[in-house]
């Protein structure tokens, strides 16, 4: 009769231990994914990021640009010769030749 207590005993605490076992087998899976997935969109918004950076720089440069041509814009002389130029528009007594 004792061994078969034993028995049992033994049995319960085996299956005790591959419960817990099993349930922190879940617990541990379950973080790693968390993680994982977690460290996946931080890698995602950085190159998104550098992504926006590197867009910013190429937007900060054009509206440099854009802003040196308002400003010769505004000169009287730069828009006639600008129109010339552009639009073929000749002034008094001038002629345009298009040379290729």
């Amino acid at each position: 009769m004792a061994r078969k207590s034993t028995k049992r005993i033994k049995r319960k605490r085996m299956r005790r231990i591959f419960l817990v076992t099993l349930i922190c087998l879940a617990v541990n899976s379950y973080v790693i994914y968390s993680v994982g997935s977690i460290l996946n969109n931080v890698y995602d918004m950085q190159k998104q990021t550098k992504q926006l950076n590197k867009k910013l720089e190429e937007l900060k440069e054009e509206e440099d640009i854009l802003k040196s041509e308002v400003k010769k814009l505004k000169d009287p002389v730069y828009v006639a010769k600008y129109a010339r130029e552009k639009f073929f528009y000749s002034g008094d007594n001038e002629y345009i030749i298009r040379m290729k």
